[in-house]
């Protein structure tokens, strides 16, 4: 079969969130060719969309190989088509051949089909953004706090040193929690509708893609208290996404954990980023004469003073509404 390759390429891509980086589960690092979508699986994750060549091709391929070879061929156009335990992938004077397994393996089954597709909130993209920034990520973190909090009409999330709650009707009938290792993909990919499902939450994105989210039913922390801090106001100074972008250089090395540290203390605010191969720091003025320092993702400090710049420091806290959302930091001691 004839197809482009840079569309076929874009189909795989957009499922790649699937993928598992170790296959706990047969084939969960494969793209599953069936019934005309492709499909990828990792027991937290369901992907699938509409493929080119799912037609010409019933199996399962390793996803690496694959993904490496169409990004590196140099042909608009390429034919695939199936072989014995192979994918034959053909372009001008080259030819390549991928393992295949005719068995398909891969659970898929076991993910509820999407019910009644209800169209998203435009802000809902932008509350799961950012308050996907402030769960925790780490592997010994308690589970609660490594998901964000879908409610019916908000979502929020809290890693104990900070929390964050945007407001809006999220069109879901009852309370969830899903990873944020999950929810991740939600804004980044798109979605525009939703579908709630018993053990799932189904998105959909104009292109067809949709993207599966194993939903947990355990209760959530009640976060009303964390929000209410009363206190001094302050004003974080101008140009700090010029600081943070700078402090990011460094921090954006440590993978699971880009944070930035900064330190406010007697009229200066402090910005440092660190990682394995050095570290940035950077001091403007601000009028405050406390002692505070809190650990924060730069894409979403960055966010945040795009949006509002006054702050309400009192108690150990920072908060900031902005616009949309509400911010809190300083929940936890955080390390000089």
């Amino acid at each position: 079969m004839r197809v482009k390759r840079e569309e076929l390429l874009q189909q795989l891509e957009s499922v790649s969130p699937g993928l598992a980086a170790r296959e706990l589960i047969e084939q969960s690092s494969c793209f599953v060719f069936k019934d005309g979508r492709v499909f990828t699986f990792n027991d937290e994750v369901a992907c699938s969309i509409e493929c080119l060549v799912a037609d010409t091709v019933a199996g399962a391929v390793v996803a690496k190989p694959l993904i490496e070879l169409l990004s590196k061929l140099p042909d608009d156009e390429i034919d695939v088509s199936m072989g014995k335990e192979r994918v034959l992938v053909k372009g001008k004077r080259r030819r390549a051949e991928v393992v295949m397994e005719a068995e398909m393996a891969l659970p898929i089954d076991s993910v509820e089909s999407p019910g009644e597709w209800v169209e998203l909130e435009r802000e809902f993209l932008d509350a799961v953004n950012i308050t996907q920034a402030v769960a925790g990520k780490g592997k010994d973190t308690n589970f609660n706090l490594t998901c964000v909090h879908i409610h019916p009409e908000r979502v929020e999330a809290c890693d104990n040193y900070q929390a964050a709650r945007y407001p809006v009707d999220t069109k879901v009938k009852s309370s969830c929690l899903i990873r944020q290792a999950s929810i991740q993909y939600v804004p980044q990919l798109g979605m525009t509708e939703i579908s709630e499902c018993e053990a799932w939450t189904h998105f959909r994105n104009p292109a067809g893609l949709v993207l599966s989210c194993r939903r947990w039913k355990e209760d959530y922390e009640n976060l009303d208290p964390i929000f209410d801090c009363a206190g001094s106001k302050a004003t974080l100074p101008g140009g700090l996404a010029e600081v943070v972008d700078r402090a990011s250089i460094f921090s954006a090395e440590n993978a699971k954990d880009d944070n930035i540290f900064v330190h406010m203390k007697n009229g200066k605010l402090l910005v440092r980023g660190e990682g394995l191969t050095g570290k940035f720091e950077e001091q403007r003025d601000i009028k405050f004469d406390g002692d505070i320092s809190f650990l924060i993702a730069p894409k979403l400090l960055v966010e945040i003073t795009q949006r509002a710049n006054d702050c309400v420091i009192g108690d150990g806290r920072l908060r900031i509404d902005a616009e949309r959302f509400v911010y809190v930091s300083c929940l936890g001691a955080v390390p000089d």
